[in-house]
């Protein structure tokens, strides 16, 4: 009975690879029930005994994507004493994820192609706490990039605010643009096949434009730094 759950467990575990790696390289719509079995290398009566559907698949995917953004971003506050770092490495964190781990790149175009969908038909979509949303058009739970990374990051410059590190003049609002326009470039890149070095340079340039926008220098103030930050390596499920 044991051995029999184990090997339930590993076939679970292939199949939920698999369908990542499909959904990050085609997307949801595309990705077929067969070439996720194949890749795997699990039958398809395999794959139904576990997952009754690809939208089961796409969820148990979403899963594992969230659990790791979780993860990556726990008990994030000042680093270095500084909110505004705290964002600024929060956008490597971003880029990194991004590029390394199937699961979160998987999840982030299906979300995308769900969103899509959704705006087609008009549809307004309703989130839960965890950042889930269900569009009218598709029926099936996405995980709402935008704004479980969105949120966090605006929280973060919120907390720069109160702390007096953004300018008089920098309106709340003008300050979320910027990182909203952040954001969406981390994505952008992704998409483009940038690779590590370039992705990292990009960001280092865009946030030392930046910066003197939204903190103004003062004599004795640790300036922020541009650069990524050490990460740990991501546990998820690489490319």
């Amino acid at each position: 009975m044991v051995g029999r759950q184990k090997r339930s467990e590993r076939t679970v575990e292939r199949l939920v690879t698999a369908a990542a790696d499909q959904f990050a390289r085609h997307g949801y719509v595309r990705a077929t029930l067969a070439d996720i079995s194949s890749r795997a290398g699990v039958t398809k009566g395999a794959l139904f005994f576990h997952f009754a559907s690809k939208d089961e698949l796409a969820v148990a995917v979403q899963e594992r994507g969230r659990e790791l953004m979780e993860r990556s971003v726990a008990r994030m506050g000042p680093a270095e004493g500084s909110y505004l770092q705290a964002v600024v490495d929060l956008t490597f964190v971003l880029q990194r994820l991004l590029r390394e781990d199937v699961f979160v790149r998987a999840s982030v175009r299906i979300a995308r192609e769900h969103k899509d969908a959704g705006l087609a038909e008009g549809s307004a979509d309703s989130a839960d706490s965890r950042g889930y949303s269900r569009p009218a058009a598709t029926g099936v739970d996405e995980l709402d990039f935008y704004r479980v990374w969105l949120e966090l990051l605006w929280d973060l410059m919120g907390e720069a605010r109160r702390s007096g590190e953004l300018g008089r003049t920098v309106a709340d609002a003008s300050a979320r643009t910027l990182v909203t326009a952040v954001v969406a470039g981390v994505e952008a890149l992704t998409w483009l096949g940038a690779q590590r070095a370039e992705s990292e340079a990009w960001l280092t340039d865009l946030w030392s434009l930046l910066l003197p926008a939204l903190r103004p220098e003062r004599p004795g103030r640790r300036p922020v730094r541009t650069t990524a930050p050490v990460l740990p390596a991501v546990r998820g499920g690489s490319s």
